[in-house]
This record gives C-alpha cells, structure tokens and sequence, in this order.
C-alpha cells in the first residue's frame, strides 16, 4: 500500500550538499590567522551534525590550545570562522548524486518539500541558491530558525503546523543520528543516507525505518 506522504524533509550538510571541503576550508583559513594546526577533512568530518558552534568548539578542543587565547580572542576566532564560511559556503561544495533530478521529480509529484538543517540559518538560502534548488523547497530551517534544532523534534513539529499535517504525512531524510532521532520523537517515518556525515557510524545503528546507499532510492520508498 502507499504510504500517505505528502511533505518530505532534508537535511542539507551531508544529505543534499557535501559541504565537508567548504567547511574544512573555512575552519582551517580561521585557524590559520590564530597559529594554530590545520585539521583534516576527515577529523572536520566527525565535528559536523550539531551546528556551526560545535563544530567550532570540537575543533579547538582537537588543537589543545583553547587556554591560551581569551574568551574575546576565542570569539573573535569563531567570528572569522562564520566570515569564511559565509565567504565559502558553495566554493567547492558539491550536491550529491542524483539529489537535483530526485527533488524536481518529488516536486513535479506534488509532494511538499522542505529543508531542516543545524547549519546557521544565515546560509542555508545562500546555499539552496547557489546550487539553484532554493524554488523547490517551501520551507527551509536553520539552526536559528526555532529555539530548538534536532534532534530535538521541534523542527518537524513546526512543519507538521504550518502545512497542517500529522507526523504520520512527513518523511524526514537524514545522513546523522540527530536527524533520525529527531524523527523518530515527532513520530515521524525516517531515511538514513549511509553516505554522509554520521561520525563515522553507520546510520543503520540509528535504526531508520529505511536505509539508502543513494538519494534518488527516496522515490522507490514513496512508491511502495
């Protein structure tokens, strides 16, 4: 039987976009100005899922030398963190495989689309347009958006009030714990993308209600 979709939700980093390189970039050229080490792709990998001040927090901790600068000057950094990135946000940020032509299709279809991402709510349009797939979307949440972002669930409790709609009409599309967490308190049926950014922990271990190796496997899961 059908299931009775009628909004989908994305995540952005690691399910839309593979923003890791922009990211890297951005932290590394802020740290670069303060002395300190620059950190691998792979190590910012592990950092990404809780929003841009985490991301920051995890990396001064990796340097060991956070107690040498002072809560003015670890600000600062973190200021010049948010102005590369906002600087690099789409530089060499690629959307995945099949994510542009999926979204067109689900759109076309007549479902509701919307974006909930941790990403500072500042760059979550610059993105979407960038990438040309900002006019898909009826809604797009950043991480200042709401008081709450996932995996507290009150992200996707909005969405259901906006469009009026129950938990049960939403499927949430995630690559990390939070995203499947999130769902899964609103009473939401969730996607786990085992290609992003989950701490380099299968996403299966979240316990998804589906798991896909490739975006456009979402219009399979509609259909069935």
């Amino acid at each position: 039987m059908k299931q009775p979709f009628k909004l989908i939700g994305f995540d952005l980093d690691g399910t839309l976009v593979n923003s890791l390189p922009d990211l890297a970039l951005s932290l590394n050229s802020a740290f670069a100005e303060a002395g300190l080490p620059q950190a691998p792709e792979e190590l910012v990998l592990t950092w990404i899922g809780n929003g841009a001040d985490i991301l920051f927090a995890r990396g001064m901790e990796w340097t060991g030398r956070a107690h040498e600068f002072s809560e003015e000057e670890l600000a600062q950094i973190k200021r010049r963190f948010g102005h590369f990135y906002g600087e690099n946000v789409c530089n060499i940020s690629q959307l995945y495989p099949n994510v542009k032509e999926t979204l067109e299709t689900l759109k076309a279809q007549g479902y509701i689309l919307a974006v909930v991402t941790n990403k500072p709510t500042k760059h979550v349009l610059p993105a979407l347009k960038a990438f040309e797939i900002d006019h898909l979307f009826s809604e797009a949440l950043g991480g200042q958006s709401l008081p709450a972002i996932k995996p507290h669930p009150a992200p996707l409790y909005y969405l259901c009030g906006k469009f009026g709609l129950y938990p049960h009409e939403m499927l949430f599309v995630g690559d990390s714990k939070n995203d499947i967490l999130a769902a899964k308190a609103a009473g939401c049926k969730s996607v786990g993308l085992t290609y992003g950014y989950n701490y380099n922990i299968p996403i299966s271990e979240s316990e998804p209600d589906y798991v896909c190796d490739d975006f456009a496997e979402i219009l399979e899961i509609i259909r069935s």
